[in-house]
């Protein structure tokens, strides 16, 4: 039996009996993430994730460092360091979290979000797929290279507690482990996208996020209608024409050089394979209205516009009543909240800067227009130049799933990674995950595919073996 026969025996084995059990029980522990649970520190739920997890680690590697950490004020976080077996090998990192969404409306019958079921290939419950399953993946990989002899370099890892939550403690656990950290050459964060089953997935980018709320105002207080109209600007219409400097209203792209950037063409190439590998999906995965059509039909420009253009939505409004309570008024301002998606690779504190140029200066009719810049993330972007990395995926994807690797490009936010990269800065990036097609990641029905969490588990063994 070769070596990666014993690997992917040992692999099936300890997920099926071992961690899959575990993770069963995690997803009973309703430790809803900060934002969703204000007395998440009284409660004592995120704490008991990461004990619960640490007492179980610690039977499979019982020599290793697995430290809960803990500190009044801050979500707690799990750290673990497995010496090596091979002191040749370089240092590898993995990143989860245990924190979790809440519960959502709408669970089959039969199905609850604190009450994992098993229905064939299918694990259904609350933190499952997002983002359960990563730690006791990541602690499966290693012990199957153990057990089948496969040597493997010293393994370190933060699970973190707050990350649905926006990681507001993450900087501060990196900090207390970073001596440890820092000379780790692969960074594996189990918490991504998965185009389908049928091979691994590698997310190359996240895009980043600048958050604003964007006020003006015309009058002290509301008039009626019929003798201001005509003398008053409305505040909207100004509003509107303030966002016409930005985003073309017609076609919704943003054109500004301070916005935008250039493509690696390395990873447009792997963008348009992407493309390829997605086909029309990438188009048909929303609900949409009847008859309503996407902004493009290109199913590669679409890919390029979702993970790589700037893209402007407007959340939510104050001043304007709902449509039941609408008074024949002049209303005195308009407020919008505004989430401008950036590109990965733009530096969003300069981006915030044009921003605030173009939205308020020179404001029509002299209107008292203001923004305030509410949230900012970077952007990410995986290193390109190791292409002996990616062949390496390239490789592993068919051992494992008989088909070549497929990358991501994500027009979601993780500011963390970039963080993260600040401090690994020798690292190169495996950013990948579970959450494929119905995986219902934050909806109800959350599902984990048992089948598809095995092989990902081979696949990063595979991966942690030939860094």
């Amino acid at each position: 039996m070769s070596s990666f026969k014993k690997l992917d025996t040992a692999a099936s084995h300890l997920f099926r009996e071992s961690a899959l059990p575990a993770l069963i029980r995690f997803v009973e522990i309703p430790c809803k993430s900060s934002d969703f649970d204000p007395e998440w520190e009284a409660h004592g739920l995120l704490l008991e994730s990461c004990r619960l997890a640490a007492a179980w680690a610690a039977r499979h590697f019982p020599q290793a460092h697995f430290e809960v950490l803990e500190q009044a004020g801050r979500t707690p976080a799990l750290f673990f360091d497995i010496a090596a077996t091979d002191a040749t090998k370089p240092d590898v990192f993995f990143y989860g979290h245990f924190d979790k969404q809440p519960e959502a409306q709408g669970w089959s019958e039969g199905r609850a979000p604190f009450c994992p079921t098993l229905e064939g290939n299918a694990l259904y419950g609350r933190g499952c797929a997002d983002d359960g399953y990563a730690f006791y993946s990541a602690v499966t990989a290693l012990k199957a290279l153990d057990e089948a002899g496969i040597g493997r370099g010293r393994a370190m890892g933060l699970i973190e507690t707050d990350e649905e939550s926006g990681s507001a403690d993450i900087a501060h656990w990196l900090t207390r482990v970073a001596d440890r950290v820092r000379n780790c050459r692969l960074a594996v964060v189990l918490d991504s996208t998965a185009g389908d089953y049928e091979r691994l997935w590698a997310t190359m980018s996240f895009r980043g996020c600048i958050n604003m709320t964007l006020r003006v105002k015309v009058l002290e207080h509301a008039v009626h209608s019929g003798t201001a109209s005509g003398i008053v600007p409305d505040s909207f219409m100004i509003a509107r024409q303030l966002l016409s400097r930005l985003e073309d209203p017609a076609t919704g792209r943003i054109a500004d050089t301070r916005l935008n950037v250039t493509i690696d063409p390395r990873q447009l190439e792997k963008l348009r394979r992407s493309a390829q590998l997605l086909g029309a999906s990438v188009l048909q995965e929303f609900p949409w209205a009847p008859g309503v059509q996407p902004r493009t039909a290109d199913v590669a420009q679409a890919v390029v516009d979702r993970s790589f253009t700037p893209q402007l939505a407007v959340l939510g409004a104050d001043g304007l009543p709902d449509i039941a309570r609408a008074g024949r008024v002049m209303r005195p301002e308009t407020a919008l909240a505004l989430s401008l998606r950036t590109p990965p690779g733009l530096d969003v504190q300069k981006a915030g800067e044009a921003l605030r140029e173009i939205l308020t200066s020179q404001p029509p009719y002299n209107a008292r227009v203001s923004l305030e810049l509410t949230g900012i993330g970077p952007g990410w972007c995986a290193k390109t130049d190791n292409e002996e990395f990616y062949r390496t995926l390239d490789a592993v994807s068919q051992d494992v799933f008989g088909a070549d690797a497929g990358y991501v490009f994500d027009g979601a936010s993780i500011p963390i990674l970039d963080l993260m990269n600040s401090f690994m800065p020798q690292a190169q990036f495996l950013v990948t995950g579970v959450l494929g097609p119905h995986s219902n990641a934050h909806g109800p029905d959350e599902m984990l595919r048992l089948d598809y969490c095995e092989k990902l588990i081979q696949a990063t063994a595979r991966i942690v073996a030939a860094v």
